[in-house]
């Protein structure tokens, strides 16, 4: 039997969230009850953890004065959220705390009318369908995505989940409401093949020969269309960095189309994607001239294929790559100035009058500084920021203000002991996409990008520092800390191989791997002078989003476990964050030194 059974009596003037409440725990007693008449009487670890989470909803939902207290959703929000960190694999209980988590800023909206919440929802209900699109809650998700969009009077956005549950979900629960809300909507009949937009200049020239094709996923022509959603770019004199953004996994073609002077077009080249669709007001061209690249462009070039094109200026190379959860490419443009010596320091450490090949004199640059190998200006990448709040400790700490901290205080340092240009990717506390945090570190010629992080467990007993470059993973805890950092799954982790192939062609490794050495080092002796149990948990290696595509020696440090109760009540203490940032620079200044001396001519003190 059912533990309990829920009537539903819906009277004037009941409020939007209770509604909502009431429905989720109809929904959730129902498929319980199921379960349980199906002999599923075995209870996995996972789905313990999301029943005691789901106890906490309960209260919730039971009780009118904690609904309109909004601390109390938040920490329901963040219990769903730890049992979907520790086990985001799970097909059966991670779709469901992602629902969970959706419906509960769903509800608390209900109370606030806070944008923010309903944003936060969307996402969730987003993550869902796009990790778990076999679920069977994949389409109750984009049902509930076209309602919050219809409430927020975006009504394309409406039609599009609504579209995409007839397409894919023909046979669900939803597909007949879905059906209904497009006729009220005035959207009917549904679109099968979006309005081709074919852009005058380039964008007809489909007969010209591609050149060497990027490496792309291998996606069968049969499978489900994406949307190209949006196209995000960050620039600079020599660099520029461009994001096309998609719904699903999508093949690229890479060519390449000669200049026009009779159309007044310059030399570029294009990425055909597919099967792809453009999305409903995605803008057609977007303007970067900023002397590397004049624009980008984006059509629907045939029935399930975007092309997207890239105006070249003074591009001296480019290089394609993709990410996944969410699925990405990104496209880096080198000027040809992008690569030069290291400027020679205000004051010379290791003075010397260096000869080149030809017999000309190079001044006081060293061989270090010739080769690109000196160190002058630094990235310090807090990790997380604004919606993405990172791990959160047991008496609610938050990672991403703890990091921030401890960023500047190296920022601060760095600066006051050696005089050189530090740049933080975020002073305050906003949201950066991953991909944005190495186009800063590229745009602005860093010698160095360290990513500062707080570790988090499903075990609250571990502790420690550990500290990383980008490589293959070797074990599976560097797997699960990859996997929680890049916000995706163990087994997408491990499909990175073939990305990872050819980015890591333009990644030092070795120096990489030598830059968290020093720095592992330096913290955890620093610790130890002042703090007892101090775990060294060494240097590790794993594919991470926010190191890839960095063109520096770059390490992402995970400066203690908040999820551990003594490290997170240490990382309250302003001390503790100082004797961290302490170990960090002297670890960089060490590297630095190091790597200068290594190269300096013989007879050079």
């Amino acid at each position: 039997m059912c533990l309990s059974v829920y009537i539903l009596k819906v009277h004037k003037g009941v409020s939007f969230a209770l509604t909502f409440l009431f429905l989720s725990c109809v929904f959730f007693q129902f498929l319980f009850c199921s379960q349980a008449r199906a002999g599923k009487f075995h209870i996995s670890k996972a789905e313990s953890a999301y029943r005691q989470a789901r106890r906490q909803y309960d209260r919730l939902a039971r009780s009118p004065r904690l609904r309109k207290d909004r601390r109390s959703w938040i920490k329901v929000i963040n219990k769903l959220r730890l049992v979907y960190l520790a086990y985001p694999d799970d097909k059966s209980v991670a779709p469901k705390a992602l629902f969970m988590m959706a419906g509960c800023y769903r509800g608390l909206y209900g109370y606030s009318r806070s944008k923010d919440d309903l944003k936060n929802a969307i996402m969730r209900y987003e993550i869902l369908v796009e990790k778990f699109p076999e679920s069977r809650l994949a389409d109750d998700a984009l049902y509930a995505m076209a309602e919050l969009y219809q409430r927020q009077g975006k009504l394309y956005l409406a039609r599009d989940a609504l579209e995409q549950i007839l397409s894919e979900y023909p046979k669900g629960d939803r597909g007949g409401r879905a059906a209904r809300k497009l006729k009220k909507l005035g959207f009917w009949p549904p679109r099968t093949v979006p309005r081709v937009t074919i852009a005058s200049k380039d964008m007809k020239e489909g007969t010209t020969v591609p050149g060497a094709h990027a490496k792309s996923p291998s996606i069968p022509s049969h499978s489900a269309t994406a949307i190209i959603g949006s196209i995000r770019y960050w620039s600079d004199k020599d660099y520029t960095r461009v994001v096309i953004d998609s719904s699903r996994a999508v093949s690229f073609k890479k060519g390449y189309l000669p200049a026009n002077r009779r159309k007044r077009l310059p030399k570029r080249f294009f990425l055909d994607l597919s099967p792809a669709y453009k999305k409903r007001g995605l803008k057609e061209e977007i303007d970067i001239r900023d002397g590397l690249l004049k624009a980008v462009r984006v059509a629907q070039f045939q029935a399930r294929t975007v092309r997207v094109v890239f105006d070249l200026n003074k591009t001296e190379k480019t290089r394609v790559f993709y990410l996944e959860d969410p699925f990405r490419i990104v496209v880096d443009a080198f000027g040809e100035g992008y690569s030069r010596p290291c400027p020679a320091p205000r004051r010379p450490h290791y003075p010397s009058k260096v000869t080149g090949k030809s017999g000309e004199k190079m001044g006081n640059l060293s061989l270090a500084q010739q080769l690109g190998l000196c160190v002058r200006r630094v990235v310090i990448d807090a990790g997380h920021g604004g919606k993405d709040p990172g791990a959160i400790g047991p008496s609610g700490l938050q990672e991403k203000k703890v990091v921030l901290e401890i960023a500047k205080k190296v920022a601060a340092k760095l600066k006051a002991r050696r005089g050189w240009q530090v740049i933080l990717t975020r002073r305050s506390d906003r949201f950066l996409p991953l991909t944005q945090r190495t186009a800063i570190a590229n745009a602005k010629k860093a010698d160095i990008f360290v990513s500062i992080h707080a570790n988090a467990a499903p075990n609250r007993r571990l502790r420690g520092v550990e500290t990383y470059f980008l490589n293959f993973a070797l074990d599976e805890e560097a797997m699960r800390v990859a996997a929680r950092e890049n916000a995706t799954s163990r087994k997408r982790i491990s499909e990175l191989k073939n990305i990872l192939n050819d980015i890591m062609k333009n990644t030092k490794v070795n120096e990489s791997s030598r830059l968290a050495a020093k720095i592992q080092e330096n913290v955890v002796e620093d610790l130890r002078k002042r703090y007892r149990r101090i775990k060294d948990l060494g240097v590790k290696q794993a594919p991470f989003f926010v190191l890839i595509g960095a063109r520096m020696p770059s390490v992402l440090v995970e400066v203690s476990f908040i999820s551990n109760k003594e490290e997170e009540r240490r990382l309250k203490n302003g001390r503790y964050l100082d004797k961290i940032a302490d170990g960090i620079v002297k670890g960089i200044v060490s590297y630095a030194r190091e790597t200068e001396m290594a190269y300096l001519p013989s007879g050079t003190s």
